[in-house]
């Protein structure tokens, strides 16, 4: 989703809804065409169990997979803002670190920071990782690791290297959840579903044909914005999902730590 960028996220959007106004407005065309006029009344009796279990066992699976969705973003959000600030609390701790490693490290964190919310920002399912924020994490072990400092400064990095070990698995977290969790099968399920419980939906008869096209497509576009929420869910970074502001609030916080506040 971070190719997409915010303009083009919004531009999905529209064709979802219109490719659904398109596709319900057809349906029902062709099945005016399909069905006699002479159709009598009993004709909608008969379709109507068929929508109930169809719509029933669909909205069941359609609901389950947008809680799905919501918890692996809500997963996706917590790791962020877990990782951005743990990334304050090293910051904070090389306060106590002596010269030349406080530079060094707080070189390091910061660069680090700018990897994170840099151009690469949600680009993780696309295979384009950046190396710098890995460097930097490798190069501040270096440093810490090397430190031949007393026994309170031991105990200090000590400290820095157990916030650091936590910086690392949040950041491993975060390129996993990058990836999308739902398997095509489920996505094949999802969109044959809806075909057909539209399908059942524009064979019903109405007296007003144009009544029932508006009926048709809110029911379509209802069902085409849930499954463009769930691919939202299931692609959690990007402009209108989970952003690296958290990780600019924490370059401001730096700043705050610098001038000794």
């Amino acid at each position: 989703m971070g190719d997409f960028g915010t303009v083009g996220a919004w531009v999905m959007l529209v064709v979802v809804v219109v490719g659904a106004v398109l596709l319900a407005v057809g349906t029902v065309l062709l099945a005016s065409r399909v069905i006699a006029r002479d159709t009598r009344p009993e004709h909608n009796s008969v379709l109507s169990p068929f929508l109930t279990v169809v719509g029933l066992v669909y909205g069941a699976l359609l609901g389950f997979t947008v809680v799905v969705g919501w918890q692996q973003y809500l997963s996706a959000e917590t790791n962020v803002s877990n990782e951005a600030s743990t990334l304050v609390t090293l910051y904070r701790q090389t306060v106590a670190m002596p010269q030349p490693e406080q530079t060094q490290v707080r070189e390091q964190l910061r660069r680090y920071a700018a990897a994170v919310q840099g151009p690469e920002w949600g680009r993780e399912e696309f295979g384009t990782i950046s190396n710098n924020g890995r460097s930097a994490l490798t190069e501040m072990y270096r440093i810490v690791g090397a430190s031949t400092s007393d026994s309170a400064a031991s105990a200090i990095n000590s400290q820095f290297l157990s916030q650091l070990a936590v910086l690392t698995s949040d950041r491993s977290a975060r390129i996993l959840n990058s990836s999308p969790r739902i398997p095509t099968l489920l996505w094949c399920s999802l969109v044959f579903g809806s075909v057909v419980l539209i399908s059942l939906a524009s064979f019903m008869r109405l007296a007003n044909n144009r009544a029932h096209m508006i009926l048709v497509s809110s029911v379509t576009v209802l069902l085409a914005l849930l499954l463009y929420l769930v691919f939202m869910l299931d692609h959690p970074y990007g402009p209108i999902g989970v952003t690296p502001h958290r990780f600019s609030h924490a370059v401001m916080v730096f700043d705050l730590i610098d001038r000794g506040t």
